[in-house]
């Protein structure tokens, strides 16, 4: 999150979770083992960061809060995916106006699942229990089964659920079975909270789509995404600008449109929408990790599809995941370490003895 002058921008992602705590001249995330101001201190500071009617600037508008008169601060989103859609139903419960700006014309189902662990769902309970309860309705448990690390380059695809006994250490003809098995239920049982697992993208938007709607039935505006923001001084709030050349007028703008996030470009002066570097390892400010993913779903009958969430095979510069999602499919995401921009995936394990016989693991 960033602050500029005096009026608030900031970015949001999927996996961002936190609650806003305003202090003077700055903006810090709460995440709930911090030491809360008190609620003079609070209002105090909204009054001095955001630039609220006091005594001092009367001439600026009053911003309803809690017990207190005045018009609701005015929030613009940019960006109708996973992030910005969460942002704004919370910010709708609490009282906010809220609108966010989508580049797409109309919702239209597309992406694949999404995994949500324990943590988030927890946020997601918190923020509205009909949403979770709705969220619960399409989702697909990983979290109540065996989850962790396999041997990519032993592993021979038979189903054996073993103790995690470690003789392929020294036995070259032992098969692998787990390096580590991901504790995801007891540690879930332990805190009390909801188990990991999958939901498909689209179900998770049209669902908040849906619950936004229903405290604001205008909350989104389609095919008119913001491109750029100038920010107007201390209690003035924020000027958007959208892709038609309009502008509008807000409090706060919240920037959650993606990775190549036109609030993003402008707040860190990144170079352009998806600009690259010569040597095509940064992209708009995202450096390459090394490695390029290559991902998609199958339906594929396997002897331990009850049993296992996901799955993650390594071997040497390169790893295999598999995920239950969901109505007998099966995800898969393949990394291997190649140069930026490659478009082809290579086979097998990288010249192990077991390409010629398994070229991907089961």
């Amino acid at each position: 999150m960033k602050l500029l002058g005096s009026g608030l921008v900031a970015l949001a992602t999927a996996s961002s979770v936190g609650a806003f705590v305003l202090q003077p001249k700055a903006v810090q995330v709460n995440k709930n083992n911090v030491d809360q101001p008190k609620i003079g201190e609070l209002r105090m500071a909204a009054d001095e960061s955001f630039g609220f009617a006091t005594a001092a600037t009367k001439d600026l508008d009053l911003l309803g809060l809690p017990a207190r008169p005045g018009r609701p601060i005015k929030v613009a989103i940019a960006g109708g995916g996973v992030g910005g859609l969460t942002a704004a139903l919370c910010m709708l419960k609490k009282g906010f106006d809220v609108t966010v700006y989508e580049k797409t014309s109309a919702f239209a189902r597309f992406g694949g699942p999404i995994q949500f662990a324990s943590n988030a769902l927890s946020v997601l309970k918190e923020i509205d229990d009909k949403l979770f309860d709705r969220v619960m309705e399409k989702f697909t448990f990983t979290g109540t089964r065996t989850c962790g690390i396999k041997d990519g380059l032993r592993a021979d695809g038979s189903f054996r659920m073993t103790d995690d006994s470690i003789d392929y250490l020294w036995n070259p003809d032992a098969p692998a079975d787990w390096f580590v098995k991901f504790p995801l239920k007891e540690c879930a049982d332990l805190f009390g909270l909801p188990y990991t697992g999958v939901i498909d993208r689209p179900d998770l938007q049209e669902i908040l789509i849906d619950e936004c709607k229903a405290l604001k039935e205008d909350f989104i505006m389609n095919g008119n995404p913001v491109t750029a923001y100038e920010n107007k001084g201390k209690g003035k709030g924020v000027t958007v600008t959208l892709a038609d050349g309009s502008t509008v007028e807000a409090d706060v703008l919240i920037g959650a449109d993606g990775i190549w996030s036109a609030v993003r470009n402008q707040m860190y002066n990144e170079g352009g929408i998806k600009s690259t570097s010569k040597d095509g390892k940064v992209r708009q400010g995202c450096k390459y990790s090394g490695y390029t993913v290559f991902a998609g779903e199958t339906v594929l009958k396997t002897d331990d599809y009850y049993e296992t969430g996901y799955k993650v095979y390594i071997g040497p510069q390169r790893y295999f995941v598999t995920s239950d999602v969901g109505d007998g499919r099966v995800q898969w995401y393949a990394f291997f370490a190649l140069p930026p921009g490659t478009k082809k995936a290579p086979s097998g394990w990288g010249g192990s003895t077991r390409d010629t016989h398994h070229s991907n693991p089961r």
